[in-house]
């Protein structure tokens, strides 16, 4: 299973979708995106509350998207059921201040542990933060305590699992701010069930020229092959 997870920075969508296609996911979850002209069971679409913008989440070949029940919260955090050869339950993630990037992100986590606990489950999007941005002299550390909820509920960032390196010591950006180069950050993300990653994972960032031209975030690629028997540990 291929999961892509890529925020495309608004604009016309056919000319991004079209390279998206490209990189051939079985799952995209697609941050900053305009609505679609329409929905079906393999595009649904959750509007920011706020904009114009929201979450795209779109599916391929056999794979089925199906709503699941949202809380009364803004759709920074949003729940779908993914039908398929092996069905799991996405957490798809764009956060925005709502109030503030850390609440929305644990204000979503809280709505969705029950989602979370039943399992397999992925998490998946831009985050806009990272434990990274938690401060040393910060008495609650927001990013910090919200990945360590992931992991409790048996995910793993694909993508430290791979590279097998710490959150802050990412050697890849998947945001350049403005733009530029020179202020890289590493705030797209992919968890997933532990039991999936340790089958098989490769990821990658396609940062390819082609890729800055239509956003200022990377895609985030994600290659794991989803098992059954994947279920949340207990901790």
């Amino acid at each position: 299973m291929r999961i892509v997870a890529w925020n495309c920075c608004r604009g016309p969508i056919p000319r991004k979708m079209s390279a998206l296609e490209a990189l051939q996911p079985d799952i995209a979850v697609i941050a900053e995106a305009l609505a679609p002209s329409a929905e079906s069971d393999q595009l649904l679409w959750f509007p920011s509350n706020a904009s114009r913008l929201g979450i795209q989440v779109r599916s391929f070949g056999p794979h089925r998207l199906k709503r699941l029940k949202v809380a009364d919260l803004p759709n920074c955090v949003v729940p779908v059921r993914v039908s398929g050869p092996v069905s799991f339950n996405l957490l798809a993630v764009w956060t925005w201040p709502a109030p503030s990037y850390t609440r929305a992100f644990m204000n979503g986590l809280s709505a969705y542990a029950g989602l979370l606990r039943r399992g397999p489950a992925v998490v998946a999007g831009d985050f806009n933060g990272s434990p990274a941005f938690d401060k040393p002299t910060q008495r609650i550390k927001w990013w910090t305590n919200g990945f360590s909820l992931l992991q409790d509920a048996g995910l793993v960032s694909a993508y430290h699992a791979f590279n097998a390196v710490a959150f802050g010591d990412e050697p890849h950006a998947t945001h350049h701010f403005l733009r530029k180069a020179e202020r890289p950050f590493h705030i797209d993300f992919c968890f997933v069930p532990r039991a999936w990653a340790q089958h098989r994972l490769e990821v990658r960032i396609a940062a390819e020229p082609q890729w800055c031209a239509l956003s200022d975030h990377f895609p985030l690629v994600v290659d794991t092959e989803a098992v059954t028997s994947a279920r949340p540990s207990r901790r």
